[in-house]
């Protein structure tokens, strides 16, 4: 993905649309990995156990590949899960990404899986996702600043290409901009 970022950013692309629609996640820390291309030295999500007790996970520093003047949109459905929330999150949070399209699925929880001797599992929830400005996923999702409705087309389709046309640029930089957008301090807590 870095590669693909910097390959774009050489071809003098000034807009990025990321389709998160239908991706069920994956790898918690891929999504503070792809963050890091985007921004560096922020929180990009907090770990919260059943203590209260917030780690939080900053994204890396001397890794952004993405022009911090490119605007970046997001568009996420109900089947947008877990990781991929995380990310959402993360870029919205920290005035990099504006969400558009439905609520996300709103799996937040993290779950450890134990193998017991008789072959069977247990399945413990652990600890919780929150975003940077301090919104729990669980039960909620990321909810997006910008309804899909008329903007973002059907859900992808192998072979076709995802219509951005109808994305104003002018407007979502706007929202990101330092005037409506304000970063959280990377050194609270939620």
């Amino acid at each position: 993905l870095r590669d693909a970022f910097i390959d774009l950013e050489s071809q003098n692309v000034d807009a990025y649309v990321l389709d998160l629609r239908g991706n069920p996640g994956g790898a918690f820390q891929s999504a503070v990995e792809i963050s890091s291309l985007f921004f560096e030295n922020q929180i990009a999500t907090y770990v919260v156990d059943s203590n209260g007790v917030e780690l939080p996970f900053k994204t890396a520093k001397g890794k952004v590949v993405v022009d911090r003047n490119d605007p970046v949109v997001i568009w996420v459905d109900g089947r947008s899960a877990s990781a991929t929330e995380v990310l959402a999150g993360s870029l919205r949070d920290n005035c990099r990404a504006v969400v558009m399209g439905e609520p996300s699925f709103g799996k937040g929880l993290i779950q450890a899986v134990y193998g017991l001797k008789n072959g069977s599992g247990l399945v413990l929830t652990v600890a919780r996702y929150v975003t940077p400005n301090g919104d729990d996923i669980q039960g909620k999702g990321i909810i997006p600043a910008i309804s899909g409705n008329g903007i973002v087309p059907p859900s992808f389709v192998p072979g076709l290409k995802s219509d951005t046309s109808r994305i104003d640029f002018g407007n979502i930089k706007e929202r990101l901009s330092t005037k409506m957008c304000k970063v959280p301090d990377a050194t609270g807590g939620v």
